[in-house]
């Protein structure tokens, strides 16, 4: 599907020397890399208020496929991160995205939190979800892992009661 046009925006030279420039070091086209510089100079509040008129123009949509796939890459994990630990994450993330976050998360963590982190943010990353809803991943992934845990498990117990119990009103029969 092709992309919307918007209006044209006319460049000094010396940024557009700038641009092409940074284009071929960088391996990208003109249209990814000013879309990332434009995204990456505006402030927060612009960006919260791109995401809220997305959302109720209704283009923000991720793929619930892909979400569900996503969420079933990364599993339940053994690790619990402390929740100061996932909301510095979590800003990072949306601040710097998935390189930037990366980094923060090498250099500041310990290396159990650390290799479980890089896994999660490479999957998301890997699977192309927005910035915003890997940082709600992260947010709730010590819900998400306590909760399937749980569930997991006493379904297993439900399977098991159901396959050594008798059949209501009848008595198992000694051997």
């Amino acid at each position: 599907m092709p992309s919307p046009k918007y209006t044209k925006i006319e460049l000094t030279p010396e940024a557009y020397l700038a641009l092409e420039s940074e284009t071929i070091l960088q391996s990208k086209t003109l249209k990814q890399l000013a879309s990332e510089l434009i995204l990456k100079g505006v402030s927060k509040e612009s960006l919260d208020f791109t995401q809220k008129a997305l959302a109720v123009n209704g283009t923000n949509k991720f793929d619930e496929k892909v979400m569900a796939k996503t969420i079933k890459d990364i599993g339940a994990s053994s690790i619990k991160f402390s929740e100061n630990l996932l909301k510095t994450v979590r800003g990072k993330l949306q601040k710097e995205g998935y390189l930037g976050t990366m980094l923060y998360v090498a250099q500041n963590t310990a290396s159990i939190e650390r290799d479980e982190l890089h896994r999660i943010l490479t999957i998301c990353a890997y699977h192309k979800v927005p910035h915003s809803l890997a940082a709600d991943i992260l947010a709730k992934l010590n819900e998400i892992d306590s909760q399937s845990l749980a569930q997991g498990s006493s379904r297993k117990e439900e399977k098991l009661t159901r396959q050594t119990r008798p059949a209501s009103g009848s008595l198992p029969t000694p051997h």
